[in-house]
């Protein structure tokens, strides 16, 4: 929900504020802390999508942050990670610490999906950019609008800063279907050498045709974050 202008908090959506709030009784502050920290280098050191922002993660939280919320278990149960907008028409994400099995999820994978929301929240906070490009089916290229999902073609692929697991992520080149195999950095850590490429474990969400679809590599992991999309783009 968009509240209008006069309801709407003014924000910088080029330099944001992201206020982290931990609600989930199965993560310590004490090891959150140096999470925060670790993707606080990321986004200074490595996010080279020419956006920043500064993690937040004490109280009061600034009214003009977007918010990111750790909750133990999705009230919804549906398996989605809830993106939307808050009353104030602020970008809000959540993360949850149990999977649908009620099991705690563990800190190097939660760390992970919180670098995933993060670096998706920067570059598209309102989760409604699209680029005209493909989808690879085999040997062809299908045209297609492909959501500027920066994280969800190398979902399967982290590395560590400073021993926190984190996400890999696309270049903004990878966007870019003129760009040829092999001519520049498609992800931060050179895990697909294409645009549009897809890892083994990645996915890509986009229209075709008018349609929502998605596109899965082989052994992937269906993202939280993703359904919620789904749901978006056919409302």
């Amino acid at each position: 929900m968009i509240m209008p202008p006069s309801a709407a908090v003014r924000v910088d959506r080029g330099s944001p504020v992201i206020a982290i709030i931990n609600d989930s009784a199965d993560v310590d502050d004490d090891r959150l802390k140096p999470a925060v920290a670790a993707l606080q280098r990321q986004i200074d050191e490595h996010f080279f999508w020419g956006w920043r922002a500064k993690l937040s993660f004490k109280k009061p939280i600034p009214a003009d942050a977007m918010q990111v919320r750790i909750l133990a278990i999705n009230p919804d149960h549906d398996d989605a990670e809830g993106y939307h907008f808050s009353a104030a028409g602020l970008p809000r994400s959540e993360v949850y610490s149990r999977d649908n099995e009620d099991k705690f999820i563990g800190y190097p994978e939660l760390f992970a999906t919180l670098s995933h929301e993060l670096l998706e929240m920067i570059a598209d906070p309102g989760v409604n950019l699209y680029a005209q490009g493909y989808y690879i089916a085999g040997k062809r290229h299908m045209k297609a609008f492909i959501g500027y999902e920066v994280c969800d073609a190398v979902q399967d692929k982290t590395y560590k800063i400073d021993g926190i697991l984190v996400s890999d992520f696309v270049t903004p080149e990878w966007f870019e279907g003129s760009r040829k195999k092999g001519s520049v950095k498609f992800s931060y850590r050179g895990s697909v050498h294409e645009p549009f490429a897809l890892t083994s474990g990645g996915y890509v969400d986009g229209v075709a045709r008018g349609h929502f679809f998605s596109k899965e590599g082989k052994h992937a992991k269906r993202s939280r974050r993703h359904r919620m999309n789904a749901r978006q783009a056919r409302v």
